[in-house]
């Protein structure tokens, strides 16, 4: 199902998708993705299941579609989401050419996973994120400067959250849904989001009646079986006539590699480093968003310390 290549990082094949539409009479635009393929990656990294794959996944999801607001390839979104809950948070990095990564603050005990991932239907994430936090949304256009909004948690449900902060922080009247579908095993079977929005000054009548329909749960029942973007993008405009406009392949990808792992060690400083190598014959660097192991042997981070040396000199 995925990948690896020390020189590209780690990525799943481009096999999921987000498609764009403006309703014909310009009072909606339609963001679809399907990203069953990224999200059982990322989860099959981090070995999640039940409610960490659900929480995760409808992040990964929401990034990605936040991400192409803009139509911007070089754009650089950072979700950050710290809870009240167990899982204490979850980090999501995506960026306008469809790549994503991601990864939850704490995993959960045997028990906490027990009792947090049962039940039907829509899975609450509320308990394992926690009903109290904060929202930070960093977007990066490769411009001078960034652009950082943040709200309080509403609900702890990951989605209307980030539907929270478009409405409030950006000031974009819309309605989010993201969806991961498990099977009996608990891992992840479909994964999709449904993103719609009005312009500026737009009638909100027609967001309003979406977002009760997707509050029922729709999005998940309509998930029980394999789903286009187009078939999503449809159902949020009701059989409605649509334009194209247009869309890009998503998937999974982390850019880290052993020269990344190496300039993490080197901010340690030369003495820490060297006192690494003195203390264990191999050290690993374990990246926070996709799981890869990188190890430098003694000798190297020895070969480290006397390079750090060098700079400073």
């Amino acid at each position: 199902m995925s990948e690896d290549s020390p020189a590209r990082g780690c990525y799943a094949r481009p096999v999921d998708q987000l498609r764009r539409a403006i309703k014909s009479d310009f009072s909606l635009r339609v963001i679809a993705a399907v990203t069953t393929e990224l999200v059982a990656v990322a989860c099959s990294r981090h070995s999640l299941r039940g409610v960490e794959a659900v929480a995760l996944g409808r992040a990964l999801t929401a990034g990605c579609m936040l991400t192409t607001l803009t139509k911007h390839d070089g754009e650089r979104l950072r979700l950050e989401l710290r809870g009240s809950g167990p899982l204490r948070g979850i980090l999501v990095d995506a960026r306008g050419d469809g790549t994503v990564r991601g990864c939850l603050q704490r995993l959960l005990s045997a028990e906490e996973h027990l009792k947090l991932s049962s039940g039907t239907g829509r899975l609450q994430v509320s308990p394992a994120i926690g009903k109290r936090g904060t929202l930070v949304v960093t977007r990066d256009l490769g411009l001078d400067q960034r652009y950082q909004g943040n709200v309080e948690v509403v609900s702890g449900e990951i989605d209307e959250d980030i539907e929270h902060y478009l409405n409030t922080s950006e000031q974009l009247p819309s309605v989010l849904a993201c969806e991961v579908v498990l099977d009996q095993h608990d891992r992840v079977q479909r994964a999709a989001g449904v993103l719609a929005q009005t312009f500026p000054g737009g009638d909100t009548t027609e967001l309003d009646a979406l977002r009760e329909i997707l509050g029922a749960g729709s999005l998940f029942d309509l998930l029980r079986h394999e789903r286009s973007c187009e078939e999503l993008i449809g159902f949020a405009l009701g059989g409605e006539a649509h334009d194209d406009m247009g869309g890009v392949p998503l998937r999974f990808l982390c850019n880290c590699g052993a020269e990344r792992a190496r300039a993490v060690v080197a901010t340690l400083g030369a003495e820490d480093v060297e006192a690494l190598a003195a203390e264990q014959d191999q050290t690993e660097i374990r990246c926070e968003y996709c799981g890869s192991v990188y190890a430098l042997s003694a000798a190297e981070l020895r070969e480290l310390a006397a390079e750090i040396r060098r700079q400073r000199s």
